[in-house]
């Protein structure tokens, strides 16, 4: 009994990776902002992996959402600043 609980434990930097990336990509239109966030999302998300030795969907998807709402808010920081 005892093992079954330790395979179903939460990891809490996949889930707070996620919310980061997720937060990320909600705000990429501000400047700072989802540049922090996404970027945390990102660490988290690669110590939650390295951590637990496994891919588990949480962390994955974390380290992948945060890797897109980047990837989106670098896109929108260069056009503010070229168009202004």
């Amino acid at each position: 009994m005892v093992i079954n609980q330790l395979e179903h434990k939460k990891d809490n930097l996949a889930v707070c990776s996620l919310v980061f990336g997720i937060m990320g990509g909600i705000f990429c239109w501000i400047l700072v902002i989802p540049l922090v966030c996404s970027i945390a999302g990102l660490i988290m998300g690669i110590i939650s992996l390295i951590k637990t030795g496994q891919h588990t969907g949480l962390a994955l998807g974390g380290v992948i959402v945060s890797a897109i709402s980047l990837v989106i808010s670098v896109v929108f920081t260069l056009l503010y600043i070229v168009l202004i």
